[in-house]
């Protein structure tokens, strides 16, 4: 038989001719360089854009957030209450756990998100869907590093100064979990998670592209970008309730009590504090939305990822 080559930009394509037949059988050599390096780009683009926001501010808030969430404090004395117990950088507790933790949340989420965009404008969606369902699809591909990396985080902070837990770091957490509750112990909240990361970034990217597009923001430039970020961080925090009950279910767990339904907590919440009671952290959680939005959402709309 004969061979016949095709050069295509992400393949070749090579047809062969049996002796004796008139028709051609298509035989694709799987030359798939273009397509590995791109996700390999993809990959490291977002581990860099997610260790970034957490360095720059998302660490800090995140501290605060959680602090705010599980006692009585707003977000100006959960930071000064952080900060004398632990000094300044203790608004950065559990950066090492969280660096490796945001690589690989970063590197899940513009990988799911960007090949989602691309199948959904490929069939051709609007650009508003294709960001609402790689928002989706990049939430949920997170949710299954952030339950485990998420509940060593919140361990830290709501035991952090408590007799007994004083040379607590990501090690002896995960250790002190798994003994107690096994390894199912590191995914309690895993539902919440899965919820919160979904809506999250399904809000953020949709409501940002919604801006862009709709409102047309993007035609000032940077400046419209970043404003279209903070509308889409924002309007992501509608879902605050759903991350103040995967932080008290975290901290049940983390404190070796029995951890409750979401329907329980729930109600339990709304018994004693009213519904006001969801919204707790809701200050430092928005501020914390618009910073990863901007970072996760707009800077890869500029960079064409």
């Amino acid at each position: 038989g004969t061979f016949h080559q095709e050069e295509g930009f992400s393949r070749k394509k090579r047809y062969y001719k049996g002796d004796g037949q008139d028709d051609y059988k298509e035989v694709e050599n799987c030359s798939t360089t273009p397509a590995a390096s791109s996700v390999a780009k993809n990959l490291l683009r977002g581990s860099f854009l997610r260790i970034a926001s957490d360095l720059t501010g998302g660490t800090p808030l995140e501290s605060i957030k959680c602090r705010a969430t599980v006692t009585k404090d707003n977000m100006f004395q959960a930071y000064h209450n952080i900060v004398a117990e632990s000094g300044f950088w203790g608004l950065w507790a559990g950066t090492p756990s969280r660096t490796i933790e945001g690589a690989l949340l970063g590197a899940f989420f513009i990988l799911g998100s960007s090949f989602t965009k691309k199948k959904v404008l490929a069939m051709g969606g609007s650009k508003t869907l294709a960001a609402l369902a790689g928002g989706t699809v990049g939430g949920v591909a997170q949710a299954l590093v952030m339950t485990p990396a998420g509940m060593i985080f919140t361990s830290l902070n709501v035991n952090r100064g408590k007799k007994g837990y004083e040379n607590d770091n990501a090690w002896t957490v995960t250790r002190r979990i798994i003994k107690e509750k096994g390894i199912k112990g590191m995914y309690f909240g895993g539902g919440p998670m899965c919820l919160r990361q979904a809506s999250n970034w399904a809000s953020r990217s949709c409501f940002t592209e919604i801006a862009r597009t709709n409102l047309r923001m993007s035609q000032y430039g940077m400046l419209g970008e970043i404003g279209s970020g903070v509308i889409g961080g924002i309007g992501s925090s509608w879902n605050t309730p759903i991350e103040t009950i995967r932080v008290l279910m975290q901290r049940d767990v983390s404190m070796g009590k029995e951890a409750k339904s979401f329907g329980q907590y729930w109600n339990d919440i709304v018994k004693d504090q009213g519904y006001t009671g969801l919204f707790r952290g809701w200050t430092p959680r928005t501020i914390q939305a618009i910073w990863q939005t901007v970072f996760m959402v707009v800077v890869p709309n500029i960079l064409g990822i």
